[in-house]
């Protein structure tokens, strides 16, 4: 019988369209979406394997009218656009030679072959457009089991490309069942150094993958057991406030705190902050978020009221403000303060910016002239109206606004 969740993919309009126009003999579905398929996970991209040269998928995808991108080429993949969705369709190949992060490779049309060159067991199960499944390694097994385990020879795996120690213990951290064992942890040690010749991009979106993750916590602390942050990312440290953190995050279920659970990792300081930037290619809203906590808001208090709440909130900006909450809360060391912190936080979530209501022509009619001051009477004003909880009142920001103008002359 057919896995239901396999079915799916196979019915998605692109796929059925894909294996439609591609003999079906010479097509199958491979990796992610099949391994998130078979443990009920989210399917997100949809990846093929193909015994036909680059060249011949261009061809057919070309002939009918399917628009496509080629610039995987090099590699041997060519990815199909359809309804704006793509689709990775990679030539089976086979490893002839590698220096941990490029590999030489010749096409094959034995995809048993494929398989013996990709990293874990669960990736490397293919299914036809009949939904036959083909596992060569026993990674359904695997699965069941929630074990994370290489093809092959670990040495040989890591030696292909060393930016598999990372995904190592990314997947480590979702099929989490099994604890690494120790062997392995001393394997990938002697590796440790060879992320030297991966590329920055691709270690800090590999890291961004498991720092994102809910369950990483125990494959962190098996990173920085065999010494890997600090050949990668010098001043990461997991501590007391990382370890709380990551439990109120589990509790509260909270989304985009990577760059906070990233600043406790480097203790909240503002020279590790600023050398982590310096290192890596973070976005500039990844930068930003980051240098908004390289110092912890001590105003901020479990215990502090409403208003005080709300202005912080308006002054803060939302993102930012419960950051500070999050890093405030794992700082506390009393207990009985987390009810507090709870509410802070989610009255904090459902906050609604409220808008200033005065312009610079308001300013004018007082009989200001344009020029700086008006920036500065802007800001007076703004603060006074936050400062007095964000008074609903046009005619009193108004009298507020002459008060000031008068005081100005």
């Amino acid at each position: 019988m057919r896995d239901k969740n396999i079915s799916a993919i196979l019915e998605r309009p692109g796929v059925a369209q894909l294996f439609n126009v591609i003999n079906n003999d010479k097509l199958y579905l491979v990796g992610g979406c099949i391994r998130n398929a078979l443990s009920n996970q989210i399917i997100n991209d949809i990846d093929f394997a193909t015994i036909l040269e680059p060249k011949e998928i261009i061809n057919i995808l070309d002939k009918n009218n399917i628009k496509f991108l080629d610039i995987g080429l090099d590699h041997g993949t060519i990815t199909a656009i359809i309804d704006k969705n793509k689709f990775e369709i990679t030539t089976c190949r086979k490893d002839i030679a590698t220096d941990g992060r490029h590999a030489k490779v010749e096409y094959t049309k034995d995809i048993e072959k494929d398989s013996a060159r990709r990293d874990f067991s669960f990736n490397a199960i293919y299914v036809d457009s009949a939904g036959k499944i083909y596992d060569f390694h026993n990674g359904i097994n695997d699965l069941k089991e929630n074990k994370v385990r290489f093809i092959g020879n670990i040495d040989h795996r890591l030696q292909e490309d060393y930016l598999r120690i990372l995904r190592f213990f990314r997947f480590q951290s979702v099929y989490h069942d099994n604890k690494i064992e120790e062997k392995d942890l001393v394997v990938i040690q002697s590796h440790i150094a060879g992320l030297n010749k991966v590329s920055k991009e691709r270690i800090w979106a590999e890291f961004k993958h498991i720092l994102s993750l809910k369950t990483s916590l125990a494959a962190l602390k098996d990173m920085e057991k065999i010494g890997l942050f600090s050949v990668i990312f010098p001043g990461l440290s997991i501590n007391k406030n990382y370890e709380k953190l990551n439990n109120i995050l589990l509790d509260v279920q909270i989304g985009n705190s990577l760059m906070c659970k990233l600043s406790c990792l480097l203790n909240n300081n503002n020279k590790n902050i600023h050398s982590f930037i310096d290192d890596n290619p973070l976005s500039n809203l990844e930068k930003d978020t980051l240098l908004n906590l390289t110092n912890i808001n001590e105003s901020i208090l479990s215990y502090m009221s409403m208003q005080e709440m709300r202005a912080h909130l308006y002054r803060l900006g939302q993102s930012n403000f419960i950051n500070q909450i999050l890093l405030r809360w794992c700082n506390d060391r009393n207990d009985k303060n987390n009810i507090n912190w709870r509410t802070l936080l989610e009255i904090s979530r459902s906050w609604i910016k409220p808008e200033f209501n005065i312009q610079a022509s308001d300013i004018m009619n007082m009989g200001i002239p344009e020029g700086p001051r008006i920036g500065e009477i802007m800001k007076e004003l703004e603060e006074w109206w936050v400062n007095n909880d964000f008074i609903d009142d046009k005619f009193s920001l108004i009298e507020r606004l002459k008060a000031i103008c008068f005081a100005q002359h």
